[in-house]
């Protein structure tokens, strides 16, 4: 009888290592995982689009995002109004130099 409860706690113990091993890894993947997540969402630029509309002179994107800036502008007749840029730390804002006479899809993306 001592035979066998040597056995089973052996098996008892070996059950328990194998269950904290497996524990262990679970931990490590899970932080692997969530070290990716982070990884892509650092190289993974912001963006936004607004819509402009005709006459506007003005969009503003209110963020507060630090980064190199990109903006792409064009309007509905495949023309890129000619436009600045102002960007402050609350906000961007892309200025048309006339009265938008079409359209046009506005995106910022900051990386």
């Amino acid at each position: 009888m001592a035979d066998y409860n040597t056995r089973l706690t052996n098996v008892e113990n070996t059950l328990n290592a194998l269950i904290k091993s497996l524990n262990l890894k679970q931990m490590y993947s899970e932080a692997d995982t969530n070290g990716i997540r982070q990884s892509v969402s650092n190289v993974t630029p912001y963006t936004e689009s607004k819509t402009a509309y005709i006459g506007d002179t003005i969009i503003t994107f209110n963020c507060s995002i630090n980064g190199n800036l990109s903006v792409y502008v064009i309007d509905n007749d495949g023309n890129v109004p000619t436009h600045s840029i102002k960007r402050s730390a609350d906000f961007i804002q892309i200025v048309f130099d006339e009265p938008l006479e079409s359209v046009a899809n506005v995106t910022i993306s900051i990386n």
